[in-house]
């Protein structure tokens, strides 16, 4: 081989080499501008702050429970500015939101549907967990019972009810004795002692009902003088007259406190009966007991002696001298001693009637008053 022809065959190769690595330059210098413009590697969507970050999910076997915990999504992005990326990020996204959208909620064991194109929440398993109770919580206690508040005016008006029920109860029974109609059955009842100078049954019903009628109007004792019998003499002396007058300002008196009581207790009960008030049935409870053991204590010195116990009376509310009259006087030809005696005991089977009648009252709600104490007992505990 001739000189000219070894260096021709030099040139050949050196431009063949010099035409290869251009042409690997060019590829080399072009690849990271296709990546660039390839729609699959799209970075700009991508928001490292607001998007949240997924990572590959691990595999779980067929009786795990799927996870609802934050997901962690790769970056598309390198930073080798001349290597291809081998996520794409899209692709990332969607798998991520198909990998959650059939998640189980463990609390209530009913399927979230999630679209494919939202965003995965970024919420741990234990604000998943709070959130599901808060949604299904049936809690019994909701809403929630007041507390009863007692306050000085409450324990005031249990003891203005409490006092008051006895005075209460003897007015009704004073006035069911002194009536025309217990004056009709006492005078015409089987085995009532006859008067011994004259006066019949229907005499006694008729100028027994002057007195009841004088006790109960607002005339003076010249109501009672003018009745006289049909010879033209007046049925009632000065003295019995003046006792009279007495009887109707004590009865009066009797009336009086119970009209005030019962305004009272009204008023007050208005009051305690107030949303979240103790109410009224404490104070007609103890005061039905209270008035039951007074009137038990009254009718056991009554039994032990009722002579004594009649004398007495009359001595603690007349003066002495005004209350004691001769068997021929009118007011105990009316009234003997078997007529307070029979009045005795039915107006205090009265008085103690009313007073149970009233005591089994005061339960009326009280097993909504219980519910409701063991409710806020409850609730207390919680």
């Amino acid at each position: 081989m001739s000189r000219d022809e070894k260096n021709e065959t030099e040139d050949l190769l050196s431009r063949r080499m010099s035409s290869g690595s251009a042409s690997a330059a060019e590829k080399q210098s072009q690849a990271p501008l296709e990546a660039a413009n390839d729609p699959s590697t799209d970075t700009e969507a991508f928001d490292p702050i607001t998007d949240p970050i997924a990572e590959d999910a691990p595999k779980h076997s067929a009786d795990a429970k799927p996870s609802t915990g934050p997901v962690r999504v790769a970056p598309a992005h390198s930073a080798n500015p001349h290597s291809q990326p081998t996520t794409n990020t899209r692709a990332t996204d969607r798998t991520a939101s198909s990998s959650t959208a059939s998640a189980t909620s463990t609390d209530t064991g009913t399927t979230r549907e999630v679209p494919e194109n939202a965003r995965t929440a970024v919420m741990s398993e234990a604000d998943w967990a709070a959130v599901s109770k808060a949604a299904t919580s049936t809690d019994a206690r909701d809403p929630e019972v007041p507390e009863r508040r007692r306050s000085v005016l409450d324990v005031i008006g249990t003891i203005w009810i409490m006092l008051a029920t006895p005075f209460v109860l003897l007015a009704l029974a004073v006035r069911f004795v002194a009536s025309g109609i217990f004056l009709k059955i006492e005078y015409f009842r089987p085995g009532f002692p006859a008067d011994q100078f004259g006066f019949g049954s229907a005499d006694r019903e008729h100028y027994g009902t002057y007195v009841v009628d004088y006790l109960h109007n607002f005339d003076s004792r010249r109501y009672l003088a003018d009745v006289v019998m049909p010879n033209g003499e007046p049925v009632f002396i000065s003295d019995e007259l003046s006792h009279m007058a007495d009887v109707k300002g004590l009865i009066s008196l009797l009336y009086l406190v119970a009209l005030v009581g019962i305004i009272g207790s009204v008023l007050f009960g208005i009051y305690m009966c107030r949303r979240n008030g103790m109410g009224i049935h404490a104070g007609v409870r103890l005061g039905s007991i209270f008035s039951i053991i007074a009137m038990a204590a009254v009718a056991v010195v009554a039994v032990l002696g009722w002579d004594s116990f009649f004398r007495g009376f009359h001595k603690v509310f007349f003066a002495d001298g005004t209350w004691e009259f001769y068997a021929d006087d009118s007011l105990i030809r009316l009234f003997p001693p078997q007529f307070w005696v029979d009045a005795g005991i039915v107006g205090g089977g009265l008085f103690v009637l009313l007073a149970i009648i009233l005591f089994f009252t005061s339960f009326t709600g009280h097993k909504k008053r219980r519910a409701l104490r063991r409710a806020r007992k409850e609730a207390a505990d919680a």
